[in-house]
C-alpha cells in the first residue's frame, strides 16, 4: 500500500514511517526543503518537497495514495497567526488536495492533540463526548483543524486521534526532565500532584495505524493514551530510577511562573524566537489535570497500550545515553 506522511521527519512521524516500512508499505514523505532529515536518512522512502500552505505545490501528490497520515503542525509560534497558519490553514490546503484528487478510497488520519480538547477536571478523565475547551492558542488552532477534518469526513474517510504527552526515543520535550535528573536536580511545580496522561511513541503509532485501518473509525475522534494517569512526582521518581539517580527534589513555587513567562515573552520580541514559556503555557501548567480516557479506542479499535511507564522510561533513558544526549 502507498501512504503519505506529513511531519514525517519529526519524533512521532519518523517512528510511524519506520513502522510502515516494516509492514511493507511504500512511504511518501512530505517535507520542506529546509527540513532536518536526520531520522529519515537511509530509509527507503520517497520525498516530496512542498509547503503545506502552498496549494500549488500539493497538486497530484495524493492521487495515488490510499492512506494519508497528517502529523505536520506548529507547536511554537510567535503569534496566533503562526499557529493558525501551521495547523488550521495547512490542514485546509491538504484536505483540498484530497478533494481534488477524486479518490474516494483515500483515508485521512489527522494526528491532533489533547490540547484541542483542553484540560480535565480534577479526578475525571476527558472522553470524546466532552465539549472541547482549549485554553491555548495552539489548542484552539488544532481544534479548528479538527473541525475542518470532520467536515471532510462527511464526504470522505477521515479520522482524528488526540494523543496526550508523548515520550520515547527522539523526543526532546520530556527529555528536559531526563537532562535535569542527570545533573542531579528534579524540579516539580508546586506540590507535583497535577496528573497527566502519557503514551509511549510506539503505543501511539500502533493506535494511529489501527485508526487508519478500522471501518468504524470514519468520522470518529479517539484519545490515544496509556491506561493510567500519573502525577509529576511519580513520573520524576520513575525517571530517576530509570537513570539510577537520586536527584535533589526542588519544588518550584507556582507564583514564579507568570514573571518568568513575562521575561520570556520580552526576550521573544527582541530575538524573534518563540518564547519557551508564555501565558498559554502557564495556564496549561496551572490546570488540575490533563487526563484523558482511551476507552473508546479500546472498544472500537482494539487499542491496547503495551508499554508500562517504567518500561518506557527505562528504554527512553537507555536511548538518550546511547545517543550521547545524557
Amino acid at each position: 500500500m502507498k501512504v503519505l506522511v506529513t511531519g514525517s521527519n519529526g519524533f512521532i512521524g519518523s517512528t510511524l514511517v519506520e513502522r510502515l516500512l516494516r509492514e511493507g508499505h511504500s512511504v511518501r514523505c512530505l517535507v520542506r526543503r529546509s527540513s532536518n532529515l536526520t531520522w529519515l536518512n537511509d530509509l527507503p522512502v520517497e520525498y516530496v518537497f512542498a509547503d503545506l500552505n502552498n496549494a500549488g505545490e500539493l497538486g497530484g501528490m495524493v492521487a495515488d495514495v490510499e492512506r494519508l497520515y497528517h502529523l505536520a503542525g506548529v507547536t511554537k509560534a510567535r503569534d496566533e497567526a503562526g499557529y493558525l497558519r501551521g495547523n488550521y490553514e495547512a490542514t485546509l490546503q491538504l484536505l483540498a488536495a484530497c478533494r481534488d484528487s477524486g479518490r474516494r478510497d483515500l483515508r485521512f488520519i489527522y494526528v491532533s492533540s489533547q490540547a484541542a480538547a483542553g484540560p480535565s477536571a480534577a479526578g475525571r478523565a476527558l472522553n470524546e463526548e466532552d465539549p472541547p475547551r482549549p485554553i491555548s492558542v495552539y489548542g484552539r488552532a488544532k481544534l479548528r483543524a479538527e473541525e475542518a477534518v470532520q467536515e471532510y469526513a462527511r464526504e470522505g474517510f477521515a479520522t482524528i486521534v488526540r494523543p496526550p504527552s508523548v515520550y520515547g526515543a527522539r523526543d526532546r520535550d520530556i527529555y528536559v526532565y531526563f537532562k535535569s535528573v542527570a545533573r542531579g536536580l528534579l524540579l516539580l511545580l508546586g506540590d507535583g500532584r497535577m496528573k497527566i496522561s502519557l503514551i509511549h511513541v510506539d503505543d501511539l503509532v500502533e493506535g494511529i495505524l489501527l485508526a487508519g485501518e478500522s471501518e468504524r473509525a470514519r468520522g470518529r475522534i479517539y484519545f490515544l493514551s496509556s491506561d493510567e494517569a500519573s502525577d509529576w512526582r511519580a513520573i520524576g521518581s520513575i525517571i530517576a530510577s530509570a537513570m539510577q539517580k537520586k536527584p535533589l527534589v526542588v519544588h518550584v513555587p507556582v507564583g514564579l511562573l507568570k514573571p518568568v513567562a513575562w521575561m520570556s515573552q520580552l526576550g521573544s520580541k527582541i530575538t524573534g524566537v518563540p518564547a519557551l514559556l508564555n501565558p498559554d503555557k502557564v495556564a496549561e501548567m496551572l490546570q488540575p489535570g490533563w487526563v484523558c480516557s482511551n476507552a473508546r479506542a479500546r472498544a472500537e479499535l482494539g487499542f491496547r497500550p503495551r508499554i508500562s511507564l517504567e518500561e518506557g522510561m527505562t528504554a527512553t533513558a537507555a536511548w538518550y545515553k546511547e545517543m550521547g544526549w545524557l
